[in-house]
């Protein structure tokens, strides 16, 4: 097929756009980027200049407005508290840009564009430890310690904008990310079936890019310029831009030297970008009306038509001039002579007409100025967040010109942080009431936005945030045992009425088909007798996991159940050894299945129970192809079958209406579009079938209903796996109290972390080139640092020191600021001795072990070589080695050789790794971004 052509005749009448968003300004630490504001202006010149550009100045929307000095721009959705001004400063430099504001943006590009979309974004980005989650940063993103939502004010690429945008009704989607670590987004590229989606990157994942140049801007950027603007002969499509780039991009360096090298994917054909600079001028096309067409196949109920947030005088096409009919030209007279009688009165009435039809098309129903609609922010449960976004999206609130009225903003935040927001809810209106010690609950920074409505996972959250008396905590140093302190700080400040559920699920222990376990079990048992009469079963195999119960209310409450059917012992035990099979603790019951899934974890798929909610479970357990099975799902993960403990309380989704002290502009109005969301959401079955269809139960008379035959409960693969009837779970009584004492547990029962490094830096590692650069010994140990907390103690030893000597400190052993302990290792130099390996563990070894610190605290040993040494420490001292790996407590071992071959089956660094429970990484694996997540399981740093 050619390639699509939005300037071509057939795509005339469509709507185009380009949304530009540029973040030159930060807050906090991370550093401006002047640059790119002379982004957004080269990006609009090479979209819209006049021989090459495939778009029009009225089909851009920049974020944030005003960039743009010289010529008229549509101006981006301003939300309340973001894009305003700052005085004594001009164009983006002194404008804020926050995620709703973009987010905004999005989906009404989303919803209204049905031709060609262009999204390009310059700024920071950011990942995990583990190079996963690319994070979009805004002017006050910022990143906290909180190792499972580190990032705050962020757009999740994974979770925000392309899901977003893979419902986009556009003829093609073209996404650019300018921004560090933008070949990340790779991996969470995952259109629709059938769309045409295109993403280019500044570089390959895993690289960072300099800020580039105010006055010429990015160098990726510059590029994309010159390639748009400059093409002669043919026209700019995206695979060739892709390999002008490279080429472009081929003699510059990246951070650290890295080959900068511009990364893309594409699903679908090919889409035009740029007019060749030297072709013929098109002949102008006539607008015609197109015919009416049914909507798209990735239209839910409800997507919008109108172009909302949009000014009023603005044309929402790009304009075409008419062109007269060719018997209407043949009535004009040559040049020079006047027209006859006949031919003026003929000619007028044509034009009477083209004036009458011309009309008719700029008042098409497509072209109804739509006013701003009411927007209401709705708080969810991480694990509901994706279906009441689906449902969201649905509501179909329009008025007789089928503009939107209401717009709904979907986010969520930690359960333990919601709860103890409201609790402290004064703080979100007045932050500055926090003491400077910082001891008190920060609602703004930890959850986001006043909400309007509140759907927890569970009407216990409501509870928790209702009760009288001191907080349960949220992630702060509130909720660590300094409640009085917030409780002085922050008050009460909203009305929190519950409207009633709009869905209903249960929590489940999830047991693979494979293992034996009672029928009898499987219900009216509390969590303790199943978990019982599992391990009796299947002796040594079995491992009980769960998400992280700060983040939700379904794993709080498995949690509550799981430390009281443990009696005696502690919950540092329990969380010991979940730590060990997984760590960092997966925020949700979908994430927790999805790492089971990638089939990493040795057996630990086929041996893992799991908490997590009866729907997330059915989602899993759906065939390959069968709709609502998710993305992440494969065949490595068993089936499972459902067990309810009769201990852990029914997920009962409470809606609730959020009402505020003084906020009374639109009161009225809020309060209606409210409660007529609700009513939807709870009675209406369009709406119910976006719970059902994800797994959910509906909402009957007095509680659940049975799940039909269509439902995901309902299909073949849960037949067996799930139960009609839900059975009674739960004590129905509050369990306020004992919530907070489980979370209280929860956060005492893992400390810091002890990490020692044994770095081998004799010469064979700086002559075989494996000691400075990217990807090399130093640099890995360096990177994995950012895993690494002011809480926790480690250190880096240098094993080639003269025989009989013991290794040197190039980072002391102890607690460090993580910065200073990068730069000592940027520092060290190889020297010319052999690496003392054997000594060097054995020491190792006994420091890790040694002091008063608690027996649960997380050890971990890590040990870079060459290979060459390593494998040189006799076997009667690898025997000795490996049986001091066993010993207790507990610390993992993980070895790092960077020559293949070294991890092989009874090798000595897979002796090492088994014995201790770590693992042995080899140039097979992608070593940093593995060792950075193993390092993540002991460290408590920003995970930045």
């Amino acid at each position: 097929m050619p390639p699509y052509d939005a300037r071509g005749r057939e795509n005339g009448a469509k709507r185009h756009r380009a949304v530009l968003i540029g973040v030159e300004r930060y807050t906090g630490t991370r550093n401006d980027l002047p640059a790119v504001a002379t982004n957004l202006r080269l990006m609009r010149e090479a979209l819209t200049a006049e021989r090459t550009g495939v778009l029009g100045p009225e089909d851009l929307v920049v974020v944030p407005d005003a960039v743009i000095l010289d010529g008229p721009v549509t101006e981006g959705p301003v939300t309340e508290g973001e894009g305003g001004p700052e005085p004594g400063v001009r164009g983006s430099g002194g404008r804020r840009v926050g995620p709703l504001q973009v987010r905004a943006a999005l989906n009404a590009a989303r919803d209204e564009v049905t031709g060609l979309l262009i999204v390009y974004f310059a700024g920071h980005g950011i990942v995990r430890p583990d190079g996963s989650d690319l994070n979009l940063m805004f002017t006050d993103s910022r990143v906290t310690r909180d190792r499972r939502h580190p990032f705050v004010d962020t757009l999740s690429w994974r979770d925000d904008v392309m899901p977003d945008l893979r419902n986009a009704r556009a003829d093609w989607v073209v996404v650019i990310l300018d921004c560090c670590f933008a070949g990340n987004a790779l991996g969470a590229f995952s259109p629709a079936a059938g769309q045409n989606f295109a993403l280019l990157t500044a570089a390959e994942p895993g690289v960072e890019i300099p800020p580039g140049d105010p006055r010429t801007g990015t160098e990726f950027t510059a590029a994309l310029h010159r390639l748009l603007t400059t093409s002669e002969s043919e026209p700019v499509t995206f695979t060739r831009l892709v390999a002008g780039m490279r080429d472009e991009m081929a003699a510059l360096k990246a951070i650290d030297g890295h080959p900068w090298i511009p990364d893309e994917l594409r699903h679908g054909d090919d889409v035009v970008l740029a007019l060749a600079a030297d072709a013929e001028p098109r002949p102008p096309v006539p607008p015609v009306t197109p015919p009416p067409k049914a909507p798209g196949p990735r239209l839910p109920q409800g997507r919008s038509k109108g172009p909302a947030n949009r000014l009023p005088e603005r044309r929402s096409k790009g304009w075409t001039r008419p062109v007269l009919p060719a018997f209407a030209r043949r009535l004009l007279p040559a040049p020079g002579r006047l027209p006859n009688r006949v031919s003026v009165l003929v000619l007028a009435g044509v034009l009477v007409l083209a004036g009458a039809g011309l009309w008719h098309i700029l008042r098409s129903t497509d072209d109804v100025a739509c006013a701003s609609p009411l927007q209401l922010r709705v708080l969810t449960d991480p694990d509901l967040r994706p279906t009441v976004q689906k449902a969201a999206d649905a509501y179909p609130k329009r008025d007789s010109d089928g503009c939107r009225t209401v717009g709904i903003d979907v986010y969520d935040a930690k359960a333990a942080d919601a709860v103890e927001a409201f609790r402290s809810s004064s703080l979100w209106q007045e932050p500055e009431a926090c003491p400077v010690s910082g001891d008190c609950p920060q609602p703004q920074r930890d959850v986001g936005a006043q909400p309007d409505i509140w759907i927890p996972a569970a009407g216990t959250a409501w509870q928790r945030a209702t009760a009288e008396g001191p907080g349960d905590g949220g992630t702060g140093a509130a909720g660590a045992g300094t409640a009085d302190t917030a409780a002085d700080a922050g008050k009460s400040v909203v009305d929190l009425e519950r409207l009633g559920s709009v869905a209903y699920t249960p929590m489940v222990l999830g047991v693979p088909d494979t293992m034996r376990l009672a029928q009898s079990l499987q219900t009216d048992d509390p969590l303790g007798a199943i978990i019982s009469g599992l391990e009796a079963a299947q002796p040594g195999a079995v491992e009980i996991l769960r998400p992280d119960p700060e983040a939700t209310e379904g794993a709080l409450l498995a949690t509550d159940a799981l430390y009281a059917a443990s009696g005696s012992r502690p919950a540092s035990t329990l969380e010991r050894g979940m730590a060990q099979a997984m760590r960092p603790m997966p925020s949700t019951a979908r994430e927790l299945m999805c790492v089971l899934a990638d089939g990493a974890h040795n057996t630990l798929e086929d041996q893992a129970a799991v908490l997590v909610p009866e729907q997330t479970l059915a989602q899993f357990n759906l065939s390959a192809g069968r709709p609502g099975r998710p993305a992440c799902a494969t065949e490595a993960l068993a089936h499972r079958v459902a067990h309810y403990p009769s201990d852990v309380p029914m997920l009962d989704l409470p809606f609730v209406r959020v009402t505020w002290d003084g906020a009374e502009r639109d009161a009225a109005a809020r309060e209606a579009a409210v409660r007529d969301f609700h009513d939807w959401l709870a009675t209406d079955p369009d709406a119910q079938r976006c719970f059902t269809d994800d797994g959910f139960r509906g909402v009957g008379k007095g509680g659940p209903v049975e799940p039909g035959d269509d439902s995901v409960l309902g299909s073949e693969d849960n037949t067996s796996a799930v139960r009609e009837q839900v059975p009674a779970t739960g004590a129905g009584t509050d369990v306020t109290a004992s919530l907070s004492d489980t979370l209280k547990d929860y956060r005492e029962a893992l400390g810091p972390g002890k990490v020692l490094y044994l770095l081998d830096n004799s010469t064979s590692m700086a002559a075989e080139r494996l000691w400075e650069g990217p990807g090399r010994a130093k640099d890995l140990v360096a990177r994995s640092m950012s895993s690494l907390g002011a809480g926790d103690a480690y250190g880096v030893w240098l094993m080639a020191v003269p025989k009989g000597e013991a290794a040197t400190d190039a980072v002391p052993f102890g607690p460090h600021t993580r910065a200073t302990a990068q730069r000592s290792v940027a520092g060290a130099e190889a020297v010319a001795h052999d690496a003392r390996v054997a000594k060097s563990l054995e020491e190792a070894l006994g420091t890790l072990r040694s002091g008063r610190d608690e027996e649960e605290q997380p050890r971990l040993l890590v040990v870079v070589t060459d290979g060459e040494d390593f494998e040189g420490v006799g076997e009667a001292q690898q025997t000795a080695l490996v049986a001091e790996a066993r010993g207790e407590p507990l610390v993992r071992i993980v070895t790092v050789s960077l020559r293949n071959g070294a991890c092989a089956q009874g090798r000595f660094g897979d002796r090492l790794a088994t014995a201790s429970g770590g693992r042995c990484l080899d140039p097979a694996d992608d070593i940093a971004a593995e060792l950075a997540a193993e390092v993540a399981k002991t460290g408590t740093g920003d995970a930045e």
